[in-house]
């Protein structure tokens, strides 16, 4: 018989009614980040007209990623989502590694989203006084406030935003190439640029982060096995275009050497198609951006968080469904976390660019665990693939990877699976009600 605390199956079970639209903006939102707002100017100042083959070999790169990914979340839906693949690939106590792995990812990099977006929150008119950590704050505050309503209200603020950030940065490009001489629109065709360009490829590959997230949330989806794949295709699409046409517009209208190309080239490119003036809508499209990200990631970690509780990991409370059967105690859990790694950020244990540089292997890492799982969960030719892509995987992780970065993440690995295992043997020394001991 279950303990008396542990919630039963039905009561943390979501419900599966996420359609593909609330699903393709849902990607989007998770997707599109910051980087979307600085990353085509910092490419451009490094390697010029040849930028835009680093955007075109980085979406390249991830198509392989995404095979892995579309696949495995639809033959293996659940709120556990990387992790889910790993237990269902390697067992329980290598899924609560990764769990462990993706908690300390997610707790690090969402605040230090929210940092990036306070920065955009705080230049609107009447908020220039507001402190960036009391925005950042309200901005975590916000996403998990729509989380914990329920996902109806999610998914629609999720549409309007991703609606909103996609129509704003397609018309921005658009109109950046537009304003350009026709002989600049294309980076110099010749075999040297194209090698330039694809050997800073790492420059970019952080704005292609974000579907290992979107696995999280496949319990909640009406028909994953259908529709996942499909949310993984058009959202990729989506997302494409927009990339390259503000690469292109960037490389189109603005100067290498122009500093303000470099720190916010989306507003420089406003400013020039548009008008000086105009670029002040760049601080609203900033926001929208930020709060879409936040609200897809905390939707993301806190259903990580459930899954971690029901599978014992995490205090099993947390893992009860409230209101709206959405689990609001895991997300305040989340937002309790996000807060005080914001603390620790203002008291200087954590800087930004640290939060967000462990961020970043970590994510590149769960990449790693995700084409593992699917070599081993697959057959045939899927095997061969799912083989070659963590051969590639882990050979820029063993030649870019500090040991000491190595180190820390397989510290949190083995500490999930340690606590599992000490758990398994607990539960298998405790004798269950009605039984002698």
């Amino acid at each position: 018989m279950s303990s008396t605390q542990d919630p039963p199956a039905e009561a943390s079970r979501l419900r599966g009614h996420l359609r593909l639209p609330g699903a393709v903006a849902l990607a989007i939102t998770i997707v599109v980040g910051s980087g979307a707002l600085v990353l085509p100017g910092i490419v451009y100042g490094q390697v010029g007209d040849a930028a835009l083959y680093t955007w075109i070999a980085a979406s390249a790169a991830t198509v392989p990623l995404l095979v892995v990914f579309a696949r495995l979340g639809a033959a293996h839906p659940g709120a556990g989502g990387v992790a889910g693949f790993a237990q269902a690939a390697f067992g329980r106590h290598a899924a609560a590694g990764v769990e462990v792995l993706s908690l300390g990812t997610f707790g690090l990099g969402i605040p230090a989203i929210a940092l990036t977006g306070a920065n955009y929150l705080t230049a609107l008119p009447g908020l220039t006084q507001v402190p960036g950590p009391a925005a950042a704050a309200l901005l975590l505050a916000g996403a998990a406030g729509v989380v914990a309503v329920g996902v109806s209200l999610s998914t629609r603020v999720q549409v309007v935003l991703a609606l909103v950030l996609t129509t704003m940065l397609l018309v921005i490009g658009v109109l950046a190439v537009g304003a350009g001489e026709p002989a600049q629109h294309l980076p110099p065709p010749e075999p040297g640029a194209v090698v330039t360009g694809v050997l800073v490829i790492g420059a970019v590959f952080f704005a292609y982060t974000g579907w290992e997230m979107l696995s999280f949330t496949t319990e909640e989806y009406a028909d994953p096995r259908r529709d996942f794949p499909r949310v993984v295709a058009i959202s990729f699409v989506i997302v494409v275009v927009m990339y390259l046409l503000l690469a292109l517009g960037v490389q189109t209208l603005l100067a290498r050497d122009d500093s303000e190309a470099l720190k916010a080239p989306v507003r420089a490119l406003v400013a020039e198609s548009v008008s000086p003036g105009a670029a002040g809508v760049v601080a609203v499209l900033g926001v929208v951006i930020i709060a879409a990200n936040l609200i897809g990631a905390v939707w993301g970690a806190s259903r990580l968080v459930m899954s971690s509780a029901r599978e014992g990991l995490l205090p099993r409370a947390l893992a009860r469904l409230g209101g709206a059967a959405q689990p609001r105690r895991a997300v305040g859990a989340c937002l309790a976390g996000f807060l005080a790694v914001l603390a620790a950020n203002q008291t200087g244990l954590l800087s930004l660019s640290e939060l967000l540089t462990i961020a970043g292997q970590n994510f590149y890492l769960l990449y790693l665990v995700c084409a593992v799982a699917y070599a081993r969960l697959f057959r045939g030719a899927h095997r061969v693939f799912g083989i070659a892509v963590t051969a590639v995987l882990g050979g820029v992780a063993a030649f870019a990877f500090s040991p000491a970065q190595l180190a820390y993440c397989a510290a949190l690995l083995l500490a999930g699976a340690g606590a599992a295992a000490l758990r398994s043997r607990g539960a298998a020394r405790t004798p269950r009600t009605g039984e002698r001991s």
